[in-house]
């Protein structure tokens, strides 16, 4: 016989970055997109400024001071070259899209009706043009979403998931010992903290080598993922 508990509803809390969609495809997308404006404005070479950008940062070298220096070369002078690059890094709209195992299984938890979240931290403009160019709105309302600038927490805080917890603490007339909360997120530096502390499960999406940070950081034994999975549907494997 089966003895884990029944839930009546689970409650996913989601992290954004290396989690739903890769994070270095907005890098990627970033450095194309100031390649395209460097084209169009300065009549720089196609895809010379991308490639400076992508070789610097694949090397671990900073990209835009790279780019900075092949531009005085050319003799190409931009105001502030380096904020330029960087706000347009920051505020570009993204050609991003999900994870191939997110795309699957984001539908079927709204299908499933869990109720879904997402804590991140980040830039305001940034996250919700990352979520807005991967359609998260169809599964995350927009009053689910939690990003650090907004709220004045990152995700090692509490708050977030305070507001989450306390709208069913008021509003739900289910019991709450009855509402299983997951988190799932990707950076054991941050991502997991606060479930653990709060005694629900937390999962970690493993790396599958693209990630930008990575996983095999040392961190107190309270910041360590409950469950390492590679999947989400690994997830409701464990769960259900």
């Amino acid at each position: 016989m089966d003895s884990r508990p029944y839930y009546t509803k689970f409650v996913f809390i989601f992290d954004l970055d290396d989690t739903l969609y890769k994070e270095i495809d907005f890098v990627r997308s970033a450095f194309s997109h100031i390649d395209r404006l460097l084209v169009a404005d300065y009549g720089y070479k196609e895809g010379l400024a991308r490639q400076i950008l992508n070789n610097a940062y694949d090397n671990g070298i900073n990209p835009f001071n790279e780019l900075n220096a092949a531009l005085e070369k050319a003799c190409i002078k931009i105001p502030d070259a380096i904020k330029w690059m960087v706000d347009e890094y920051r505020f570009h709209i993204p050609q991003i899209k999900l994870t191939a195992d997110a795309a699957e299984m984001l539908p079927r938890l709204r299908y499933e009706s869990f109720d879904m979240y997402i804590i991140t931290d980040g830039r305001s403009i940034t996250q919700r043009n990352k979520i807005r160019a991967l359609g998260l709105n169809r599964f995350v309302p927009n009053e689910n979403i939690f990003i650090s600038e907004e709220i004045g927490y990152d995700k090692t805080n509490p708050a977030a998931f305070n507001e989450i917890y306390s709208r069913y603490f008021y509003m739900s007339p289910l019991n709450l010992q009855d509402i299983m909360f997951v988190f799932v997120g990707d950076n054991p530096a941050k991502d997991f903290v606060v479930g653990n502390t709060m005694g629900y499960p937390t999962f970690m999406l493993m790396d599958d080598g693209r990630n930008i940070h990575k996983q095999n950081v040392k961190v107190p034994k309270d910041y360590k993922p409950m469950h390492k999975v590679k999947t989400i549907k690994n997830i409701l494997d464990i769960l259900i």
